[in-house]
């Protein structure tokens, strides 16, 4: 969501007369879109701040993102900030920087894209917003309920992107499987409003554009994964075989804690169903370690389901205490030594599950999308295939930006390796 809307205001910035700078150290202005989801990300937020007025104190700083909606009066005094912005500001960004730029419709007009600087995919927001009260969870506190955005404006967008030349779109949002509900009131049954329209038919309505290029679904939340998108994404042929669904705990009693809306009987089912109709899609997730009051037995229990789940990856959290969110207050918080060693055991297994679930592409083809910046370390070139398996394979440079197809020939528990295979055979 930030990378989108970062390139969202530098296109709002460089139409209205401004340049992108190409050193960070000599620029006039720069903007820190922040986010809050971790204490981390706070700290990470007032480093650049402080970072950029070191290294050049005459710039102006303008700080905007989520951080902002709770932490303005903080940040505004730090030295260096010349402006704050809310999220629901970011559109009038170029006259707050330049009042000479005034466009009277700026507070009311829609963030946009139409290019994706610096990147291989193209990420397209499709919502706002957030329906769910997870009880660690700041994201509703400054984001807002959830708002969907027409399925006009996103296919506008796509158009434009995929006449850049993006092979990859990447559909986003902070709720993304509600992605309908406020357009079309009423309860969702089967994830789909009343009115009979839902997620699938935006992406069948983008799978539907002319052009080579395939569609992928950013994080998705477990209650959400219906059978009918189940059914589409096998269907379709532009849709990657990838589904990531956050997980967080695999113990029902901290599921319970957290406010999810699901057992981890119920999270099995659904892997297991999804598996049925794809048997080779990769499902990532997110896990959760240090809620108040998780026991060593409660975190074995997220070991050994993420050993049976068999991800391709594993984000993993540490609890954050964030301010105004019910475990804000929870007791029962977990050791920061034990944390470390949670940390490493879940990695280690996470790192295990990854390595079985990609072993049984030794020797298949898969079709990559090629990055433009080659492994630092290898010089090989790096890309990411359908099913989000990350590849190193030797080829000119010429293949960057492209779809091409590579066969898996070894790979390690950090690393799989191919090789260009343009031939049918």
């Amino acid at each position: 969501m930030n990378q989108y809307e970062s390139q969202a205001m530098r296109e709002i910035l460089v139409k209205s007369g401004f340049k992108d700078c190409i050193s960070r150290d000599i620029a006039d202005i720069y903007i820190v879109n922040t986010c809050t989801v971790t204490e981390r990300a706070d700290r990470e937020s007032r480093y650049w701040i402080g970072f950029f007025h070191k290294m050049n104190p005459n710039a102006k700083i303008v700080v905007t993102g989520c951080y902002m909606e709770t932490n303005a009066d903080d940040v505004s005094f730090l030295p260096g900030v010349f402006h704050v912005l809310k999220n629901s500001e970011k559109n009038q960004i170029a006259e707050i920087l330049d009042p000479e730029a005034k466009d009277p419709e700026a507070a009311f007009r829609s963030l946009r894209i139409s290019d994706f600087k610096s990147h291989t995919k193209a990420f397209i927001k499709i919502q706002d917003g957030c329906e769910n009260t997870c009880s660690y969870c700041k994201v509703p506190l400054v984001r807002g309920y959830f708002k969907s955005r027409p399925i006009s404006d996103i296919l506008d967008e796509a158009k434009d992107l995929i006449a850049r030349g993006f092979k990859e779109l990447v559909l986003t949002g902070i709720c993304l499987g509600a992605w309908g509900k406020d357009i079309f009131p009423g309860a969702i049954s089967k994830g789909v409003g009343i009115a009979g329209l839902g997620l699938v038919d935006v992406l069948r309505a983008v799978t539907e554009l002319p052009g080579d290029f395939r569609v992928r679904l950013s994080s998705i939340e477990p209650k959400y994964v219906t059978d009918e998108l189940i059914g589409f994404l096998a269907r379709d042929k532009k849709m990657c075989k990838h589904l990531h669904i956050p997980l967080q705990s695999g113990d029902d009693e901290i599921l319970g804690k957290m406010n999810r809306s699901y057992t981890s009987e119920a999270y099995q089912t659904l892997v297991n169903k999804i598996r049925a109709n794809m048997e080779d899609i990769a499902l990532t997730t997110d896990v959760l370690i240090g809620f108040p009051g998780e026991s060593d037995a409660n975190f074995r229990n997220t070991i050994e389901f993420i050993k049976g789940m068999l991800p391709l990856r594993t984000h993993i959290f540490t609890f954050s205490r964030r301010k105004g969110t019910p475990a804000y207050g929870m007791a029962g918080g977990v050791k920061g030594t034990v944390l470390k060693k949670r940390f490493y055991d879940l990695n280690t297994a996470a790192l295990g599950a990854s390595y079985v679930y990609r072993r049984k592409f030794l020797n298949e083809k898969l079709n990559v999308l090629v990055e433009t910046k080659r492994d630092k370390q290898s010089g090989l070139l790096m890309g990411y295939s359908d099913n989000y398996i990350k590849i190193l394979f030797q080829g000119p440079d010429e293949l960057m930006k492209n779809i091409v197809p590579v066969r898996v020939e070894y790979m390690t528990l950090m690393l799989t390796v191919g090789a260009y295979a343009p031939n049918p055979s």
